[in-house]
């Protein structure tokens, strides 16, 4: 990180006004308070689906003299809590970025899907089918990277062989533990968000009149009167910290993963969630917002425009002591459609 800057997150709905016009005046706010303005490998994706505006975004960026934001992994490809700022053409960060995302695979292998099935949507496809197709492209992501590395592997006691004999049984093998977790899902006539809020009485319209502060805490107390939530540790219970049976459960989560984890927990509750999440491009939409109030953890200012991000986001600042600020731009100035990236 670098000392004496005060960073601040730009969020994309931010930048796409910024594109059309400026009406909250964010550029004079940077100059005149000396702000530097932090965007981060979720912007560029966001970027990337602007299809028609790409070059539009990359030049506000440069103009502004915007930095680029990456959190540092370790050798285990695992977050240390730390990152780094680039000064960097914004056109050649997004040039990397386009390429590495033609060359590797999304790594995903199903589980957007599932979720998605969380909240309805799907509806043609199983929880067994979904499980079932995410095995295959797994087996087909290792068998790629199997091929790319058996030409030049040099370690004569790594036996390929029978690494392929794995990946050749992995579906069977994923399918036969994934169909017990999928039978009861699959058997149900609601989608498990809307049967959770049968059952218990929460949901958007009782959590949206949760107010700060402690929202967090007063979530859990309503949750911790219904049945079955009191054996349940609170802070295992919005992925805080891991249960005991998890891989690496003595390893403490950064800032940016607790962030990460309050915000899935709350948006999936109902509080202030992400409208239309069982649609595949407004439930994107809405990964994208977790992770922008992920990163933004890392700088002293997050600048957004949407409620819906800046009430979950300030609900687990607020519970992890984070101190980054957020400054709430409301809508209240009619702008003209061009970049318009918001799901439908």
């Amino acid at each position: 990180m670098e000392d004496n800057h005060i960073l601040a997150y730009l969020d994309h709905n931010v930048l796409d006004l910024m594109t059309k016009g400026d009406p909250h005046k964010v550029q004079e706010l940077l100059k005149k308070h000396n702000l530097t303005p932090v965007y981060s490998e979720e912007t560029l994706k966001e970027i990337q689906r602007s299809i028609g505006y790409e070059s539009r975004f990359l030049e506000l960026l440069d103009e502004i003299e915007a930095k680029y934001i990456e959190p540092i992994l370790d050798q285990s490809f695992k977050q240390t809590g730390q990152a780094n700022i680039h000064s960097v053409l914004p056109k050649d960060i997004y040039m990397r970025f386009f390429e590495n995302q033609l060359e590797s695979s999304s790594g995903d292998f199903g589980m957007p899907e599932m979720l998605i099935k969380f909240y309805g949507g799907q509806p043609n496809r199983s929880f067994e089918e979904t499980f079932q197709q995410g095995a295959v492209d797994l087996q087909k992501y290792l068998n790629e990277a199997v091929e790319g590395i058996e030409g030049i592997l040099l370690d004569e006691t790594i036996d390929i062989q029978s690494i392929k004999k794995l990946i050749e049984d992995l579906p069977e093998m994923m399918t036969s533990q994934s169909s017990k977790m999928a039978e009861e899902p699959d058997e149900r006539e609601e989608c498990p968000v809307s049967e959770f809020e049968a059952k218990t009485g929460i949901g958007p319209i009782v959590l949206k009149n949760v107010k700060q502060p402690n929202v967090v805490e007063k979530i859990w107390q309503m949750l911790s009167d219904i049945g079955g939530f009191s054996e349940i540790e609170m802070e295992i219970f919005f992925g805080i910290k891991p249960h005991s049976f998890e891989e690496d459960s003595a390893r403490e989560g950064t800032i940016q993963e607790k962030v990460n984890a309050i915000y899935h927990q709350l948006n999936f509750l109902g509080h202030y969630r992400d409208s239309k999440m069982k649609k595949d491009k407004r439930f994107r939409a809405s990964c994208s917002d977790i992770t922008h109030a992920g990163v933004a953890s890392f700088c002293h200012l997050l600048l957004c425009r949407d409620e819906d991000l800046v009430m979950k986001a300030a609900a687990a600042y607020e519970y992890l002591g984070v101190k980054t600020r957020i400054l709430h731009y409301k809508a209240n100035k009619q702008i003209q459609p061009t970049a318009n990236t918001s799901a439908d």
